[in-house]
């Protein structure tokens, strides 16, 4: 083996043969904590990855070359508006390449050029080597998300009665001008959810992040499904599905909350019920859902989800790291 090289990758400007380079390495690290139904389509992750993400901008590379060939990389987003703190992203290495140090290097060289106060790592197999690995290094696990896995089959789970006084809309892309500031509200409400110890403060929206929002998901090839409730001209709950170029038959559940005034009256399962009759081309739907969140996980499973892994985050001040 020959010597190892760190350096910064624009991606943007890299060549195919880099930028399928850390597909590679991607889907490989992921599939090899769950095997995947559907694996990502190439073209629609680098378009995704060229676009930059509202308050999070596009991410950012650093890669080990052995005799120019990319054997690993750290990967991370600067977040530029609510956690101008923070560095958040992931170290892989190709499993041939582990054991000689180029983890560290790479997360080292990799926080030298963020120059964020914190670092957190996100999507880490619960137990597996990355979560040991990280801990040796400083890092402590500060939340975990069970992953849900629902396939669509007929007959979908039955939807229920819509409580008197409420209304369901339901719309794909850009949210109805009329309806934009009850969206605005539901999506806010979501800031209450379990987050355990994360560094990561959930963004605040705004009419206008919405609509930067929309445009940004538009521009990567992104669907957008949305089922919202409404009393009145108030929001009540609402749930959001996105669809990506990479993955076209896997719908991944986003944000589902219920404003708190308007809990116990079944309106999480019955937005997220009403979207499954929604949806078209998509036959897998994931979500993430906070593992101590057992309302939530209750609900997904009543519509037929399965859990399928628990994976962690893991945080750290920078400074306090022994690299």
């Amino acid at each position: 083996m020959g010597d190892i090289h760190i350096e910064e990758l624009d991606f943007a400007s890299a060549g195919e043969a880099d930028q399928r380079a850390l597909f590679d390495l991607q889907v490989a690290w992921w599939t090899s904590a769950v095997p995947a139904r559907e694996l990502p389509d190439f073209s629609g992750w680098v378009r995704r990855r060229q676009v930059s993400e509202v308050g999070w901008g596009r991410p950012r590379f650093a890669v080990a070359r052995e005799n120019g060939r990319i054997v690993g990389y750290a990967d991370g987003y600067l977040p530029t508006a609510d956690n101008v703190h923070l560095v958040a992203g992931n170290v892989v290495v190709d499993p041939r390449w582990r054991g000689r140090g180029i983890g560290t290097a790479l997360l080292r060289f990799a926080l030298r050029q963020a120059n964020r106060e914190t670092a957190e790592v996100s999507w880490v197999p619960e137990g597996s080597e990355g979560v040991r690995w990280a801990a040796n290094r400083g890092f402590a696990v500060v939340s975990a998300l069970t992953l849900q896995e629902l396939v669509l089959t007929d007959p979908l789970p039955e939807v229920g009665e819509v409580p008197a006084g409420y209304r369901l809309t339901q719309w794909t892309g850009r949210a109805p001008d009329e309806l934009l500031d009850a969206y605005v509200d539901a999506l806010n409400s979501a800031k209450d959810q379990p987050m355990g110890d994360s560094a990561i403060e959930l963004a605040t929206y705004t009419r206008e992040r919405v609509r930067l929002e929309e445009e940004s998901l538009s521009a990567t090839g992104i669907d957008v499904w949305v089922v919202l409730a409404t009393h009145g001209d108030e929001a009540a709950a609402v749930t959001v599905l996105h669809r990506t170029l990479s993955r076209p038959s896997v719908g991944h559940q986003r944000h589902t909350s219920v404003l708190p005034a308007h809990r116990g009256k079944g309106l999480g399962r019955l937005v997220k019920a009403h979207l499954l009759r929604q949806l078209t081309g998509i036959e897998i739907i994931e979500t993430e859902t906070n593992s101590t969140n057992e309302h939530m996980r209750r609900i997904n499973h009543s519509l037929g989800f399965t859990d399928r892994i628990t994976t962690v985050d893991l945080s750290a001040r920078v400074a306090d790291l022994k690299l």
